[in-house]
């Protein structure tokens, strides 16, 4: 639904040192077991995946969603057998079968996440430095903390953990979101689209519009010509989500009559000595217009967005 920007390299650091440290609390078997993880992700992930000429951990963990994106694609079309033979293991003791090597890597995310610097866990961190207070899936729920140890938002693995546990601690894997968002997508199968992906224009490639009966809103469309964004749309129940918002486009759309061009002029002549200008009119009756910045932190920040856009507001 919106769209999400890299963290900083300050943040990105400061999580693979958490990684790092739930990972290999031993210092003396920790450059072992890296080159174990090395040496067996190196089999079946894309022959370019590491871009430095000494492959590091910190490369995978950090890793750009672009590249995971390219890497999971491979993974299905080119090397899924080796990929199980790597990861997974018929006798292992562990419910998901995933070996002991990789186990290690899908166990140290919990530990991760309720990690704590300054007393404050690294879910709510992640949603600080990703600049956002509303789930990017569904840009309608708040996941912003309540308290530096009482986080708003769950982190959803975009590729399961359970399927790619080699995945399991990536950053750009993981994304903040509401409750309702994780649980619903839950490890669904559909090729979703990531908030993480920069290829998408999330301003453009989904568009809020509705249908009218009479005078009354009833139901709000959703519309996209991206298969991902479609996924997320249907798999999430997001239109469903959103029925409960007709009131907000009949406001609106009672305010445009309103406040027509005559009313906005009355208010000018009125408010004259204050020297108020049409745009300032315009954002007492009906807010600041809405950019595609400002929707990381506007519960509904993308549907009202087009609505004013339909409406002509701004």
């Amino acid at each position: 639904m919106i769209g999400l920007n890299r963290y900083s390299e300050g943040f990105q650091q400061d999580y693979w040192e958490t990684v790092e440290k739930k990972l290999f609390p031993s210092k003396k078997e920790k450059e072992a077991e890296q080159k174990l993880i090395l040496d067996s992700c190196r089999k079946f992930l894309p022959n370019d995946f590491f871009d430095s000429e000494t492959p590091s951990l910190k490369e995978l963990v950090l890793a750009p969603f672009k590249k995971l994106k390219e890497a999971r694609l491979y993974i299905e079309h080119t090397s899924k057998k080796q990929m199980r033979e790597e990861c997974f293991d018929p006798r292992s003791k562990n419910k998901s079968q995933i070996n002991d090597l990789y186990f290690k890597i899908y166990e140290a995310f919990d530990k991760v996440a309720d990690s704590q610097k300054n007393k404050t866990s690294m879910r709510v961190r992640m949603v600080a430095a990703a600049d956002i207070t509303v789930c990017p899936y569904c840009n309608r729920d708040y996941i912003n903390c309540r308290a530096e140890t009482v986080a708003g938002a769950q982190l959803d693995h975009f590729f399961s953990r359970s399927e790619y546990p080699v995945f399991a601690v990536c950053l750009y894997n993981l994304v903040p979101v509401c409750a309702n968002c994780n649980r619903v997508k839950s490890a669904k199968s559909e090729e979703f689209a990531s908030p993480f992906d920069e290829t998408i224009d999330w301003d453009k490639e989904i568009t809020f519009n509705y249908k009218l009966d009479g005078l009354d809103v009833t139901e709000i469309e959703i519309k996209s010509d991206n298969k991902a964004i479609k996924n997320n749309i249907a798999a999430m129940r997001i239109k469903a989500a959103y029925q409960i918002h007709t009131l907000e486009i009949m406001e609106l759309r009672e305010k445009t009559k309103a406040y027509s061009d005559s009313q906005i002029e009355e208010i000018r002549d009125v408010l004259h000595c204050l020297n108020i200008s049409d745009e300032e009119i315009k954002r007492i009756v009906f807010g600041k217009e809405i950019m595609p910045e400002d929707m990381r932190k506007k519960p509904l920040g993308k549907l009202l967005r087009d609505i004013h856009k339909d409406l002509k507001i701004y």
